[in-house]
């Protein structure tokens, strides 16, 4: 245990203010602070949620501006792997913090009309060419163009944005939003040119000797396919085909009884389309149970709401036509049994039905329609789902983000991102106690009478529910701790403390494997010690509320502001 500058000692981490690169220090918060660990764009949430409960919109949406590229966008489609991660679902505390739908009033209520963000170094001879504009080539464009490169988009649509224009609908994703968030990009100096269709390697390999180096951002736009009837007969659809046709085209056809098969993303939008569109019955299928679906929350629920219906554990079989007219699909249902120790879907014999369909749209997945053997040398390089196989929007965006560095090193041989701690003491977190009962705010959403095509379902929190609802953060990046060389043992905090194990009797303080520290229990009658050992807070039970030490009377508690900051190393 390291004796501070302070005269306290400060088990936690290696320093007592200022900036650390050292790996335990970096664990520790990325242990304090779950809901940043589990974004994969890195995004600071803790940061921009204080920034919302302060009334600072303009730096909340800078914060993610900077981190995940779209903050309007996301505030509204994110699949919020930070929410499932958020302390306040722990130890009985109520929900998690609606982190996503704070994105989006950060975007609401910021009043700057454009934002320019610095460049990481000054220009260079490097012309770079990105393939397809989706968020995946938008991300790698403009993190590209801040490495002082020059960078120009081939977009085969005659728009960009990938699958946030030609997939999602308008009513879970308003254009002006897209547009505003992508001409912040194109108007860093990126051109783009439409009507681009690439269609072999061939071209690729061209392209190579103009340009130094060309990023594949193509997604994935190949359709997994069940069978050639399904795919040659007429009246069944691909989904993302479905979507683009009335998204892109304004081809609004629909049948009149719809089945959707699929349990993900864009089997609840076509769904929810095809039911705006006039269709008298919408029936999802889904080959697995509810747990599985991969979709928005709520999403089910609104596809409810709006006279869809969602059927679990079965599967299509074959198509039923009328002088090869689609009249029908036989479904099987399913189940799920443990063979040789593993989980196997089955079907289930002699369980055949059939339903009456003349719509029948597949959603059940797709991949890179180029091969990815099309990476024909080392000045090639592949970004988002083209490269990993359909995944999610923060996925493709973080994917995008470190291609970009790579690209850079490999034309710059430099390496300039970093990030660090940095540790700073502070008088308060101006947490009150009460805010660790404020229950989460709903989203507000049109009421279904008034729902159409391009109207927005849901309408986003006003500003003081907005100031509510970021005030339920833990601010998980203040750290209090236990100065023990000043506690007198007078169990002040042990009285007050509102969470149990939030502030724990200990024998002994040790590191761990990962770099965060542990402890060992006073046992009573059992362990060594005077009373009691030490005290100690644990970061990560403690909700920052302040009571143990506004209690204290010897000053012995402290609190610290600890920061993940990136940087550009010159």
């Amino acid at each position: 245990m390291k004796k501070s500058y302070f005269g306290r000692y400060d088990p936690a981490l290696t320093i007592n203010a200022g900036i650390s690169q050292k790996s335990k220090d970096i664990k520790w918060y990325e242990k304090s602070v779950p809901c940043r660990k589990s974004c994969p764009a890195d995004t600071n949430i803790p940061g921009y949620l204080e920034a919302i409960y302060q009334n600072d919109f303009d730096a909340a949406y800078k914060i993610n501006l900077e981190d995940n590229i779209f903050p309007g966008v996301l505030g509204r489609v994110c699949s919020r792997p930070c929410e499932s991660s958020c302390r306040h679902a722990d130890d009985e505390n109520g929900d998690s913090v609606s982190i996503c739908f704070s994105k989006r009033s950060a975007e609401k209520y910021n009043l700057s009309k454009k934002y320019r963000l610095d460049n990481y170094a000054k220009k260079t001879n490097k012309k770079i060419l990105v393939i397809g504009s989706g968020v995946a080539g938008l991300t790698v464009a403009r993190e590209l163009k801040r490495f002082g490169h020059n960078i120009e988009i081939f977009e085969k649509h005659k728009s960009p944005g990938g699958m946030l224009n030609q997939g999602i609908p308008l009513f879970r994703l308003p254009r002006n939003i897209i547009n505003k968030e992508i001409n912040q990009i194109l108007d860093m100096g990126i051109k783009i040119y439409y009507g681009k269709n690439i269609k072999d390697s061939a071209e690729i390999n061209s392209l190579t000797k103009t340009y130094d180096a060309v990023i594949l951002a193509l997604g994935t736009l190949k359709p997994n396919e069940i069978d050639k009837d399904f795919t040659k007969t007429t009246g069944v659809e691909n989904g993302l085909d479905f979507l683009l046709r009335v998204n892109e085209f304004n081809d609004r056809y629909i049948g009149k009884n719809v089945v959707v098969i699929g349990g993900g993303y864009t089997s609840m939008d076509c769904a929810r389309t095809a039911l705006r569109l006039g269709a008298s019955s919408v029936k999802t299928y889904y080959r697995r149970e509810n747990d599985d679906l991969i979709i928005l929350p709520g999403e089910l629920e609104e596809l409810i709401n709006e006279n869809g219906k969602m059927i679990f554990k079965a599967r299509p079989k074959n198509l039923i036509k009328k002088n090869n007219k689609l009249v029908g699909i036989q479904l099987i249902k399913t189940k799920l049994v443990k063979i040789n120790n593993k989980y196997r879907l089955i079907d289930i014999k002699d369980s055949d039905f059939r339903i009456k369909a003349d719509h029948i749209i597949l959603a059940i997945g797709q991949k890179q329609h180029l091969n990815k053997n099309s990476k024909v040398n080392n000045k090639v390089f592949l970004a988002g789902d083209y490269a990993t196989g359909a995944t999610t929007l923060i996925d493709a965006i973080s994917h995008a983000k470190n291609v970009s560095k790579k690209v850079d090193n490999f034309l710059m041989k430099r390496d300039l991102l970093h990030s660090h701690i940095n540790v700073e003491d502070v008088i308060a977190t101006n947490r009150e106690l009460k805010m660790n009962y404020i229950p989460i705010q709903k989203m507000p959403v049109v009421d279904f009478n008034e729902r159409d095509f391009k109207k927005e379902v849901e309408t986003g929190y006003n500003k003081n529910v907005s100031l509510k609802e970021a005030s339920r953060c833990y601010l998980c990046h203040y750290k209090f701790e236990i100065n023990n060389s000043l506690c007198v043992l007078c169990d002040e905090c042990l009285l007050v403390k509102p969470i149990k194990d939030c502030i724990v009797e200990v024998s002994d303080i040790q590191d761990i494997k990962d770099g965060d520290t542990d402890y060992k229990r006073i046992i009573p009658r059992k362990s060594i010690g005077v009373y009691h050992g030490k005290l100690l807070i644990d970061h990560k039970k403690c909700v920052r509320c302040g009571e143990c030490e506004k209690v204290c009377p010897t000053n012995a508690i402290t609190i610290q502001k600890i920061e993940k900051r990136n940087y550009v190393e010159t």
